[in-house]
């Protein structure tokens, strides 16, 4: 809710200025307007350069794209404030058209960050960037040098300046949903920061495009974006101090929801999984793999990202009574159900409470199925790791015994997409036909007795 809010006052703000003439006076200052601007380009590029370099080093694709929107925003913002009509050139239609194309190359930069996922070798992730860069630099010197050519991009003329700042809302919104997808899982704050950002950009979107010229509620937007940069370039050099940027930009632009997942474990959690890897290696790979197949088998059934998250933390620490337990978590507020209950079978023969069906909670219900499966294919001390087949035939005797046959269904899918691609639709016929058979025998089971 917060960048939400944010971006509703900053609006609000504009609108009440803007729709009370008396209290919105002109401002007439190209001199404050070309530094105003400059200092705002300076500090993206400066943000160009650090992600960029993290994104090269790293062979990040996605975080050389993140890059590229910052300097498609540096570069271009440029513009708009050297053409500050009395600086370097006199009044022409460069100075609203650069501060237009600027929010259309971060838009479509920050898209391509959060969806593309291309592989690429540091040499061609460095070309890309440099290239776009000095493309950039050229177009800009081109428009200082024949200001008349800015005519032939008139994105900021009417109508057309109405479709291009809805083009650049919609992919704005289109990167903000990758992004709040990934705070609602990992609760990281750069997704945060980058919400805030993406709110602030749609702002200024709309300010452009309704806002008069030199009124104080134009000036707003200059103001906003700077503090979108400030904010962003603060965050980013923590991050590096720290030696955790790459690592916070791949949670940022990761489509995989276990990693994401992981880069939002609680502190507590990381401590706890550290303790168990020290005491116990067999335990703590099995803790791991027992939450990434549960986050799985959660995403498969639909689950919501706060309860993948649930799966994720609850998943690396299921077996906690095995070793000694931090007071970190003993002293958690909120419920373990997940931990506490996935030894409870669905019916109702399990432990700690005998609970049954519905009664037990669904992530345990969930965490049940995933950590019987790894432990038996897992090698243990007693005996060798289970086979695929036979781990299968295990859920499906346990299908509405110990397990909750719609969960179990989910993971026989996973499983066979996994294993038996090819046979993937004729698993899922013979797994419904044998679920048919076994719940009509406990019907005439329970009949007789």
């Amino acid at each position: 809710m917060g960048p939400l809010v944010g971006s509703l006052f900053a609006f609000l703000v504009f609108w009440l200025l803007f729709t009370a003439p008396e209290s919105d006076p002109v401002l007439a200052a190209p001199v404050m307007h070309f530094w105003i601007v400059s200092l705002t380009s300076l500090l993206a590029a400066a943000l160009a350069l650090i992600v960029g370099l993290a994104g090269a080093r790293e062979q990040d694709a996605r975080v050389v794209y993140l890059a590229a929107g910052f300097a498609g925003m540096a570069g271009l913002f440029a513009l708009h404030g050297l053409s500050t009509p009395g600086m370097l050139i006199g009044f022409s239609v460069v100075t609203p058209m650069a501060s237009q194309l600027a929010l259309v190359a971060f838009a479509g930069w920050m898209v391509a960050a959060a969806y593309l996922r291309p592989v690429a070798s540091r040499t061609h992730l460095v070309k890309l960037l440099a290239g776009w860069s000095l493309a950039v630099v050229l177009f800009d010197a081109v428009l200082l040098a024949w200001p008349d050519l800015a005519r032939l991009v008139p994105v900021q003329a009417a109508p057309l300046q109405y479709g291009v700042a809805a083009t650049v809302i919609a992919l704005l919104a289109i990167a903000g949903l990758r992004f709040l997808e990934g705070y609602r899982l990992a609760r990281s704050a750069i997704h945060l920061v980058m919400l805030h950002v993406i709110g602030w950009v749609m702002v200024s979107q709309l300010i452009i495009v309704i806002g008069d010229v030199f009124r104080l509620s134009w000036w707003l937007y200059h103001g906003i974006l700077l503090t979108a940069i400030v904010t962003m370039l603060v965050t980013f050099s923590r991050q590096m101090q720290a030696g955790k940027l790459h690592s916070s930009l791949a949670a940022l632009l990761d489509d995989d929801v276990g990693r994401r997942l992981s880069y939002g474990l609680r502190p507590e959690v990381r401590a706890l999984v550290v303790a168990t890897e020290a005491r116990d290696p067999y335990t703590a790979g099995h803790m791991q793999r027992v939450a990434a197949m549960a986050v799985r088998l959660g995403k498969e059934l639909g689950l919501q990202a706060e309860e993948l998250r649930v799966l994720a933390q609850a998943g690396v620490v299921h077996d906690v009574g095995k070793i000694e337990v931090p007071d970190t978590v003993l002293n958690k507020q909120g419920p373990l159900e997940a931990i506490r209950h996935h030894h409870e079978r669905f019916n109702g023969t399990g432990y700690p409470d005998g609970l049954s069906g519905d009664e037990i909670p669904l992530l345990a219900r969930i965490m049940a199925v995933a950590d019987v499966y790894d432990a038996v294919t897992s090698a243990r001390a007693y005996r060798p790791a289970w086979s695929y087949q036979e781990a299968k035939a295990l859920i499906l005797r346990e299908i509405g015994v110990g397990f909750d046959p719609v969960i179990a269904r989910a993971m026989l899918k996973l499983l066979a997409a996994e294993h038996e691609p090819q046979t993937q639709e004729h698993t899922e016929r013979v797994t419904k036909t044998l679920t048919s058979k076994l719940v009509a025998g406990q019907e005439v089971s329970a009949a007789r007795t």
